[in-house]
């Protein structure tokens, strides 16, 4: 009877660890928060974070939803914790492929959206769609294209590492974010690469002209969907005419300022047809990989097109019911196989 009571105690504690938790956080005399969930079924404490960025209009708690339905799952499977900070919102109505919506609005500021001019001609074209502005971006630089919010949201960023370091165990820090919070996991890579280990980049490259240079040797992975009219990763205008980085040039400037040699180049068909580039012989030991999804366009490797943006009125609100029926498992362990280098020989 002891031992049963025992065991139901554990479990109970298990039950408890596994919640997800919201943190509250001041920043900037701004109120803000992230979630933080801590993998119950492994007995060993978790040696590693992983952070995950929200794209724009997206949420803190719709992540879990937006990849693939199951990152949760995967910080129990691989054994680190998972934290989910939100960007900064607001309410209003927003122009979308051709409706005008009330939406939720929300993103990060990861230096190139928050932005109109760069050296070589605006971000966007005369054409542009215009984004409604964030409250922060009044007495900034902030132009006709500048779409996401004007604040420090990479100091926001440290902060919250900060703050989930003194409350784990944690040696290794990766950053995986979504479109919006894929170009801040890029901005993330090129200012703190002494401190992130490793960084997946998905359908997020940042604005053309002012893609960032890393300043050290650091993982870096960049997924992109062929068929993205949102991001797109080629030397094109998207749906909304704003221009972006090709994969390509971010390809030759990371492999170049690290010094890559080793390039090896794979297809896989087992889901969706992807064609992976890594180059593994970098300075410091690291990798730089890209991942060209040929039957996608903006989404999380798993999902349909747009699913990772699960939209809705209020943070608590996301339609999860729709996002389920554009989502596949598959996703999250095709990256984190990468981001952990535990891939699978082929």
């Amino acid at each position: 009877m002891k031992k049963l009571f025992i065991i139901c105690l554990l479990i109970s504690s298990n039950l408890i660890l596994s919640e997800t938790e919201r943190v509250n956080l001041a920043f900037n005399d701004v109120n803000r928060h992230y979630l933080v969930y801590k993998p119950s079924s492994n007995i060993n404490d978790p040696k590693k974070i992983v952070i995950g960025l929200h794209g724009y209009t997206g949420s803190a708690s719709g992540f879990e939803i937006e990849t693939t339905g199951g990152f949760n799952t995967m910080a129990e499977k691989y054994n680190f914790v998972a934290v989910y900070p939100q960007g900064l919102y607001f309410y209003e109505k927003n122009y979308f492929r051709g409706a005008i919506i009330s939406s939720y609005v929300s993103s990060w500021n990861d230096l190139t959206g928050s932005k109109t001019k760069t050296p070589i001609g605006e971000t966007c074209a005369v054409d542009a769609v215009i984004y409604p502005k964030f409250d922060d971006c009044h007495g900034t630089d902030a132009g006709r294209c500048a779409w996401t919010s004007c604040g420090d949201d990479l100091g926001f960023i440290i902060k919250i590492i900060n703050d989930v370091k003194d409350r784990f165990k944690i040696d290794d820090i990766y950053i995986v974010g979504m479109s919006n919070g894929g170009k801040m996991a890029h901005a993330l890579a090129c200012e703190y690469p002494d401190l992130i280990k490793g960084v997946i980049n998905v359908v997020g490259s940042p604005q053309y002209g002012l893609a960032c240079k890393p300043k050290a040797p650091i993982n870096y992975i960049i997924y992109a969907g062929f068929k993205d009219d949102v991001v797109p990763p080629f030397d094109v205008v998207s749906f909304d005419k704003y221009f972006y980085t090709p994969v390509t040039d971010i390809m030759k400037e990371w492999t170049t300022t690290f010094n890559c040699s080793n390039e090896k180049s794979v297809t896989y068909d087992d889901f969706d047809l992807i064609q992976e580039k890594v180059f593994s012989d970098c300075d410091g030991g690291v990798k730089v990989t890209s991942l060209l999804n040929m039957n996608r366009g903006h989404s999380w490797p798993g999902s349909e097109d747009n699913a990772g943006f699960c939209r809705s009125n209020k943070q608590s609100d996301i339609d999860i019911e729709e996002c389920k029926t554009k989502i596949n498992s598959w996703g999250n362990d095709f990256l984190l196989e990468r981001l952990f280098n535990k891939k699978k020989k082929k």
